[in-house]
């Protein structure tokens, strides 16, 4: 069973493409999108999003730099109750490694940096100096 055909009935499910959220059709093979946004309705704030990673074997491949790589058991932390969320310092990469980094997105690290450990911290900037090698706005930041 696809995550399509798992969630359409009961949620509304969006693609992000180029900066826009579409429907995304039964039957589609998102071939652009990775990023699926979730709504029980359109008049519904969005419930959750569904990022689809790039692995091999297993370790997860960041997109935009294919040399930065985890092992897929840790990418992830859990809730108390046991529910898998992405690791900070990976969300922020993705935040601030794309082509135009938002405000919002500066600041989400303004607001998570003084929770990362010293170690998350050291990974978030040594994958921002290999992804941008001539300088990132957020390194001195960080």
């Amino acid at each position: 069973m696809t995550a399509y055909n798992h969630l359409s009935d009961d949620w509304m499910l969006y693609k992000a493409e180029n900066g826009k959220l579409v429907p995304w059709q039964e039957g589609e093979f998102l071939k652009t999108s990775n990023d699926i946004w979730v709504t029980k309705s359109s008049s519904s704030p969005w419930a959750f999003q569904i990022m689809l990673v790039e692995t091999e074997q297993q370790s997860w491949i960041y997109r935009r730099e294919k040399s930065i790589r985890r092992r897929l058991e840790d990418i992830f932390l859990r809730t108390n109750d046991e529910i898998p969320y992405l690791r900070p310092e990976i969300q922020l990469l993705y935040k601030g490694g794309s082509s135009k980094v938002r405000e919002k997105d500066f600041k989400d690290l303004q607001i998570m940096l003084p929770y990362l450990l010293p170690e998350q911290r050291d990974w978030l900037k040594m994958t921002l100096k290999r992804q941008f090698p001539t300088g990132h706005s957020w390194l001195d930041y960080i």
